[in-house]
C-alpha cells in the first residue's frame, strides 16, 4: 500500500499486514442468487439436498486462478460448512462472476452491494436466504493515523456512508 502510494484502501476480508491501521466498518451481507433462466432449467433449490438432487452448478470463484474454489458456504449450527458442487466456470473477477450468473451459467454467493441492482431488476433472484454464506469483514486501511489529509478523511466518510446500508 505504501509502496504504491495509496492513501487509503477498502479491504474485504482479513487484514494481512499488521503494520497497517484498519478501521472496521462492519460485515458485508452476502446473498445466494441465480438468474431466472437458470432456475427455470434446474429448479429453485429450497434446501442443501436440493442443490445436490437437482444437480445445481455454481460459478466457482477464487482470488487467484488455479487456486481451489471456495465452495458453497452455508451456516451449520454456530459455524459454517462448505458443500462442494460442480462448477460451470471458474473465475477470479467479480465482474465476470456476476456476468456468468446473469448469463444463466450457475449459482453464485455474492455481496449484496455488488448484485443488489440485479435483484431489484429481477435479472437475478435470491435463493436459499436462510443459508447465506458468512458476511465478509470490511475495513478502511491506512498506513498511519497521523497527518491524514482532509481529502482522505472526506473519502473515508463518503465510502462509509455508501457502504452502511449493505453492512451487518
Amino acid at each position: 500500500m505504501v509502496q504504491e502510494r495509496f492513501d487509503c484502501v477498502l479491504r474485504l476480508g482479513p487484514i494481512g499486514d499488521e503494520t497497517l491501521i484498519a478501521r472496521p466498518l462492519g460485515l458485508l451481507r452476502m446473498v445466494n442468487a441465480a438468474s431466472p433462466a437458470y432456475l427455470a432449467r434446474h429448479g429453485v433449490p429450497r434446501s442443501l439436498e436440493d442443490l445436490r438432487r437437482q444437480e445445481h452448478r455454481t460459478i466457482h470463484f477464487s482470488t487467484m486462478l488455479g487456486a481451489r474454489p471456495y465452495g458453497w458456504e452455508y451456516p451449520d449450527g454456530d459455524n459454517y460448512a462448505t458443500l462442494q458442487l460442480p462448477g460451470a466456470l471458474h473465475v477470479n473477477s467479480a465482474q465476470t462472476y456476476d456476468a456468468a450468473a446473469l448469463a444463466g451459467l450457475g449459482l453464485i454467493q455474492a455481496p449484496l452491494i455488488g448484485i443488489g441492482q440485479y435483484l431489484e431488476s429481477g435479472s437475478l433472484v435470491e435463493i436459499l436466504p436462510d443459508l447465506r454464506r458468512r458476511a465478509i469483514p470490511v475495513a478502511l486501511v491506512v498506513a498511519h493515523r497521523s497527518n491524514l489529509s482532509r481529502r482522505v478523511r472526506a473519502f473515508m466518510k463518503w465510502i462509509e456512508d455508501v457502504l452502511t446500508p449493505y453492512l451487518e
